[in-house]
């Protein structure tokens, strides 16, 4: 995983020089106004840094900065566009081009100084982060309060792939790694139905058993990877390899909006858009891409019935927990989704709700600090902002990030011997 963040960096400062290429060659080519391309530039190291410290090093940056280099940039390319239309104009209104001068100071004073801030806040934590990536200095707490009896095998959600550069946990696994635990994926499809699932996550399993010599692993599953755990368990005779297997927003009671989706649209509509995600999800990787099944897998209906047949092994430790998002703002991708799942299903994490989440010992609501909430993304650091989140009695010792959680939630694996 390190070798990864290193190739992240080289790519952040491949990404510098591009950048400044760019912004000297508008400074060039618009010579006497070359003015006009400092809001440009401007945005583009605005976007560089927020990159370099939020994916590749793996900061979280507060929502002031976000928000104040965000209406700067929006006010620098207003101006841009006020200077190109009043330059454009036969006659040259002086005055609009006096004010616009006036204005771009201020902008560009107000501008340094938030960068002064930002660089002096930010500044020590992304050098420290940097020296650990590089392998300067270790990392600040013990190596070994994850390793577990039992190595980890990640089982990730439907529409994704498990990814190298592009990791469908974020930086978790680099962080449990770090902590002395061992990781591996369970890299099945991203459209796979349940029982296809399934078959590919035993092949993984029992890949990791041949690979590390162990007799069972702990498994953590995100959304509808718990349910593909549990058909392996009840069906397929995995019982005695897996030790745990913890839920995060698994849709173990499916969705009521699904019902009422295929109720309204009908399935003719699904299989018609099934067939072109399939085609593009077989370039992607996928082996047995299912969409339309998958899809009414998700019905309240079909897990209700599903359920019934599936049967917990008593040697398995199941526990589960679910995310909520606070309002449809705590994520502006799943905005629309939690708006119309929270009157079908009640609270949610713009996807999965609470109830459906529910299943085995039930540890509770991961909720986010402030106005935020929790969203299905957020749950396995899927923007790589390590979001803070309530400390809960509920909830691993220490919660108080993501990141955190999981190591809490290993570290506990380790404590009860698994």
């Amino acid at each position: 995983m390190k070798a990864i963040r290193k190739k992240a960096l080289l790519a952040s400062i491949i990404e510098f020089f591009v950048f400044s290429f760019v912004g000297i060659s508008l400074v060039l080519m618009l010579f006497k106004v070359g003015f006009l391309a400092f809001p440009v530039i401007a945005f583009m190291w605005t976007f560089w840094g927020f990159n370099v410290l939020t994916f590749f090093i793996g900061i979280r940056i507060e929502w002031q900065y976000k928000i104040s280099f965000a209406f700067l940039n929006l006010a620098a390319v207003f101006l841009l566009l006020g200077f190109l239309i009043n330059f454009a104009q036969p006659v040259r209104n002086n005055t609009v081009h006096t004010v616009a001068v006036v204005i771009s100071v201020v902008i560009g004073m107000l501008y340094i100084l938030a960068l002064i801030l930002f660089v002096k806040n930010y500044w020590l934590p992304a050098k420290i982060e940097i020296l650990r990536l590089l392998g300067k200095i270790p990392p600040e707490t013990p190596l070994d309060v994850c390793k577990t009896k039992y190595p980890v095998l990640l089982v990730h959600g439907t529409g994704f792939r498990d990814r190298k550069i592009f990791n469908y946990w974020g930086e978790i696994p680099e962080i449990l790694e770090e902590h002395g635990s061992t990781i591996f994926y369970s890299g099945h499809d991203a459209w796979a139905n349940i029982e296809d699932a399934a078959n590919q996550i035993v092949n993984s399993l029992n890949s990791v058993l041949a690979k590390t010599g162990s007799e069972k692993v702990n498994v953590i599953a995100h959304s509808k990877g718990g349910i593909d755990v549990r058909y392996a368990i009840a069906k397929l005779g995995v019982s005695d390899k897996i030790a745990s297997l913890t839920m995060i927003s698994s849709p173990n009671h499916g969705s009521k909006m699904v019902d009422s989706l295929c109720s309204i649209f009908g399935k003719k509509i699904l299989k018609f858009c099934a067939f072109f995600i399939n085609i593009w999800f077989r370039i992607l990787g996928d082996k047995k891409p299912d969409f339309f099944k998958t899809t009414l897998q998700f019905r309240a209906s079909f897990m209700e019935q599903f359920n019934k047949e599936i049967i917990d092994s008593p040697s398995i430790m199941f526990q589960s927990f679910a995310g909520k998002m606070k309002n449809p703002f705590s994520d502006i991708f799943m905005l629309l989704l939690n708006f119309v799942i929270t009157f079908s299903d009640g609270e949610n994490d713009g996807l999965v709700s609470v109830e459906s989440a529910r299943w085995g010992k039930f540890r509770g609501t991961i909720e986010g600090q402030g106005f935020f909430g929790i969203s299905h993304p957020h749950e396995v650091d899927g923007y790589r902002t390590n979001p803070r989140i309530k400390e809960s009695e509920n909830l691993p010792s220490g919660s108080t990030t993501i990141r955190d959680f999981y190591i809490g939630l290993v570290r506990e694996l380790k404590e009860m011997g698994m």
